[in-house]
């Protein structure tokens, strides 16, 4: 598999397994409506999430929180 796809893929499967945590918690300790619910959990998700990126043919990844990603 390509860099860029793998980057690609580990962005999709971070976001993805954060936000079903993220709705899991939230909607398990508030009620809210559906539409809220997930728009808080997706924007949580955004905010910390791992972003996995790539430079000069490294895969890096950034952690929310630090100024340095971290080299694979």
């Amino acid at each position: 598999m390509k860099k860029e796809t793998t980057a690609l893929v580990l962005n999709f499967i971070s976001f993805g397994s954060l936000f079903l945590l993220f709705k899991t918690l939230i909607g398990a300790i508030i009620p809210l409506s559906y539409i809220p619910l997930i728009a808080f959990s997706a924007l949580l998700t955004s905010v910390f999430s791992p972003k996995f990126l790539l430079n000069k043919g490294k895969l890096f990844m950034k952690i929310p929180l630090r100024k340095k990603p971290i080299q694979l």
